[in-house]
């Protein structure tokens, strides 16, 4: 039996199972999945690394990421940018995954990050782009810590969003705008904020608002409902931290060698 994440591995403890015949998809080590079908993945332990799929069509991006030797140390090495790995129908029974290069330190583990190539396989063979392909989605911004690639796939019209996410959205959609129309009286307990569920639609390039398979309009929040602004007030001379982008900076030189820590120290002195 496979487990594809500490949640499903705890329930396998207790007893539980996946369905049988079911199709799955799994990432080799240092990847992990982080958007399935439109919707981020999630896990209270560790990264999801493996997932059970129904038949049809899916959408999974996944992203590099692990520790490698560098000397004596353990530094991490990340990309830049995700892969978005398109299957247009997954039978059951299929198990696909990818292979890329052996890695051997953190010299080649950075390389690799900064020109990602792989091989899709299903069930121990390659596969053509018929069955199973993939994309790098990168930014025209360069390296950003902040990016949001469920908005980014939009934004292109290339984003796939399953019936069964879709529906998900719409509940939650119709939940937050009857806490709007009661004035904020018929919320519910607790609001979980996330990019791909938004009260609004999805627009393209061309301004056309984007569909699931089943035709159901995706949400943005370019045209949510707008309150009239108040006058403006003259904001407070107070300098703002981003604190999310410093914690990623402190991150990435934490974990950067000793020779990149200086030279990021003195081009800092220098500018």
């Amino acid at each position: 039996m496979k487990i594809f994440s500490s949640i499903l591995a705890g329930a396998a403890m207790l007893g539980m199972s996946l369905s049988a015949g079911a199709a799955t998809f799994a990432t080799p080590k240092n990847y992990s999945i982080i958007i399935v079908d439109g919707a981020k993945t999630s896990s209270l332990i560790s990264d999801t690394r493996e997932i059970e799929l129904a038949p049809g069509q899916h959408q999974i991006v996944v992203f590099f990421k692990g520790l490698f030797k560098h000397g004596g140390d353990q530094i991490i090495a990340t990309a830049s940018d995700p892969i978005v790995i398109n299957i247009p129908d997954i039978q059951e029974n299929d198990s696909i995954t990818f292979t890329y290069p052996r890695i051997r330190d953190y010299s080649s583990a950075q390389d690799f990050a900064d020109h990602q190539t792989i091989t899709i396989t299903n069930n121990g063979e390659s596969v053509s782009k018929d069955k199973a392909s993939y994309f790098i989605l990168q930014s025209d911004k360069g390296f950003q810590l902040d990016r949001d690639f469920l908005t980014e796939l939009n934004s292109l019209g290339l984003l796939y969003v399953s019936p069964e996410n879709t529906v998900k959205q719409n509940r939650n959609d119709q939940k937050l705008s009857s806490c709007r129309d009661s004035g904020f009286t018929d919320c519910p307990d607790t609001i979980k904020s996330t990019a791909e569920a938004r009260n609004t639609y999805l627009q393209n390039s061309e301004g056309k608002s984007l569909q699931s398979s089943e035709g159901i309009p995706m949400t943005t929040e370019a045209t949510l409902p707008q309150k009239p602004k108040a006058d403006a007030q003259p904001a407070a001379n107070v300098p703002q931290v981003n604190q999310q982008m410093l914690d990623g900076l402190k991150s990435i030189y934490n974990s950067a060698d000793p020779t990149t820590r200086k030279a990021f120290r003195e081009w800092l002195n220098k500018n």
